[in-house]
């Protein structure tokens, strides 16, 4: 019996997400990037196990101009070790553009309204994953995990598609 295909995504922010998609049963779990990285490599190797997992998909961020070299120092090591164990997990590894990946799952705001127009996308696309805190406000790096993981989806399935 064949494996379901699943794709793993993450936002490597401080309080960032990884992002498991099965597309053929909409499964979606996360794993916060700030948990111990031999959990999340565990996390990894289990996914490996029981799925086809095709890529594991990074978002490509660097530094925040006009953010103090303390923020951006923290910042750029939480994205080392987010590649690190993702590499270390043996699985194919990717990175993609913030615009590159919110262009193709149709984010056309700019600024600040990103983050809201990411959410309705989540909300439009996955009703059944919870991305919001009781209040309503997004939960950290959840709604981008999700987004980049169904980018990851379009981006490799289109690859298959084409072969």
């Amino acid at each position: 019996m064949s494996k379901e295909i699943a794709y793993v995504s993450c936002d490597p922010g401080q309080k960032g997400s990884f992002c498991l998609l099965v597309p053929a049963t909409k499964q979606v779990a996360f794993k916060s990037t700030i948990e111990k990285p031999m959990i999340i490599l565990q996390w990894l190797h289990q996914i490996q196990i029981e799925y086809e997992l095709r890529v594991i998909l990074i978002e490509d961020v660097h530094a925040i101009f006009g953010t103090s070299a303390k923020s951006n120092f923290v910042f750029g090591y939480n994205t080392g070790v987010v590649n690190a164990i993702s590499m270390a997990s043996g699985a194919s590894v990717d990175r993609v553009g913030p615009k590159v990946w919110q262009r193709t799952v149709g984010v056309k705001t700019k600024g600040k309204a990103i983050k809201k127009e990411v959410g309705d996308i989540c909300d439009r696309l996955y009703p059944h994953v919870t991305i919001r805190g009781k209040r309503g406000g997004l939960l950290d790096g959840l709604s981008d995990s999700l987004l980049i993981a169904h980018y990851a989806y379009l981006k490799y399935n289109q690859i298959e598609t084409n072969k």
